[in-house]
């Protein structure tokens, strides 16, 4: 219980913090092309309906929608302030069903550009309403 209590305010603080962005691709597999992942995460649906893949040189997040479900998977990337809060950077959706991807990079430019030395927040879920969420975090060092 504790553990969804925390997922649902680690998701308020992302949502209340800033404004979104939605950027989307398709791509024909699931598993996004590209090399190594530094972190790979899923949502917290039996299906695991949602999956994200982070590779920290070069700010690469990707999402892509991994169960037959109806729901679009979805991820927030937030960025933690210097008061402790976290406030989301952007948003992607992979929209397009099974198998479809949405994927940016600091390349993007803009707020895709994550800072360095700096603690991001990913947060991952299904739907418009932030079912099945895992929050997860890491130190933006390379």
């Amino acid at each position: 219980m504790r553990n969804k209590i925390a997922a649902v305010v680690a998701t308020a603080a992302f949502v209340a913090g800033g404004s979104l962005m939605t950027a989307t691709s398709a791509s024909a597999t699931v598993d996004p092309p590209g090399g190594t992942w530094d972190h790979t995460w899923t949502t917290t649906d039996s299906a695991k309906g949602g999956t994200v893949y982070v590779e920290e040189h070069g700010d690469v997040v990707s999402v892509c929608d991994s169960a037959a479900d109806g729901l679009s998977a979805r991820a927030d990337v937030a960025v933690q302030q210097s008061s402790g809060a976290y406030v989301v950077r952007y948003q992607l959706v992979a929209s397009g069903g099974l198998g479809s991807c949405a994927t940016a990079r600091a390349s993007d430019g803009g707020t895709h550009d994550l800072p360095e030395n700096v603690s991001i927040g990913v947060g991952v879920y299904l739907g418009p309403n932030y079912q099945h969420t895992s929050n997860h975090y890491y130190l933006n060092d390379h």
